[in-house]
């Protein structure tokens, strides 16, 4: 009855769904015009994203199996830094992906979900955020208890290179993205952050704001007809003044009368294309 938009990541994307989420607020403001899937799995980098594409993007099937926009969210994990890293464990760095192999991932990615059900998904790919060294080495110290001298294994050089990558990767590939990493940085961008590394609730509000602009922009197709009023602040909805086709499924309650209500919904499905 309803398109599906799937929210494809790691734990910034796992986490999306909850208070003050970025999945969330799609999720509002979609409200009755697409079901917001979340397909978020923490910790994963690329190369174990891999591992789930038969599962949640198998190739052929019904076109009403096929999402209708697959949001791509990964490349935090794979900037994990290599070993070795000072007074750090090898198993530190597990997450790592080199630079040329997370642009090899994210190719596959992107041509899995192109190849699956009817081959009509759309795909936004988005940059991941900056990562505060100091504030996520604190956390590790804190949360860890790694020794407060080690050296950090993510930090934000690492991180922009990835997040050049995947804006590469995306005009190579030909599909939009999204620039995380650019929006975080047009503001005070370490206070977008809870730890370093996952956004807040502030952070979260600049990625959904992303996300909203990038769909509005290259899928105005995909743009609801009626709005709900959205969790983000109003300076954040700047970009809400795109063409809304999506419409809701079934049909508005003022509009049904409420002496023949069969009346109302079998014209209804009459006016489905």
């Amino acid at each position: 009855m309803r398109p599906v938009f799937t929210l494809f990541g790691d734990s910034i994307t796992q986490f999306s769904f909850g208070p003050g989420g970025w999945g969330a607020a799609l999720a509002n403001d979609w409200q009755r015009h697409a079901d917001i899937r979340l397909r978020g799995y923490s910790g994963y980098n690329t190369r174990w994203a891999l591992h789930l594409l038969p599962h949640l993007f198998p190739s052929g099937g019904r076109p009403e199996d096929t999402p209708a926009l697959v949001v791509v969210f990964l490349g935090a994990n794979d900037a994990t830094r290599p070993p070795p890293l000072r007074l750090q464990p090898e198993q530190s760095s597990r997450q790592h992906v080199p630079l040329e192999e997370y642009r090899r991932n994210l190719v596959s990615i992107i041509g899995a979900i192109r190849e699956c059900g009817d081959g009509s998904a759309r795909v936004l790919l988005l940059s991941p955020p900056p990562c505060d060294d100091v504030a996520w080495a604190q956390h590790c110290s804190t949360t860890y208890g790694l020794d407060p001298a080690s050296e950090p294994n993510r930090n934000f050089e690492t991180t922009q290179q990835y997040a050049a990558a995947a804006l590469e990767v995306a005009a190579e590939e030909g599909v939009p993205a999204a620039d995380v990493h650019a929006a975080f940085l047009r503001e005070e961008w370490k206070d977008l952050l809870a730890d370093g590394l996952h956004p807040n609730a502030r952070g979260n509000a600049a990625i959904a704001a992303c996300v909203l602009e990038a769909i509005g922009r290259h899928f105005p197709e995909l743009q609801p007809t009626q709005t709900a009023p959205s969790a983000l602040p109003s300076k954040q909805r700047a970009h809400r003044g795109f063409d809304r086709r999506l419409g809701i499924d079934f049909p508005d309650h003022k509009a049904i009368d409420a002496s023949d209500p069969g009346a109302t919904f079998d014209k209804w499905q009459r006016r489905k294309p």
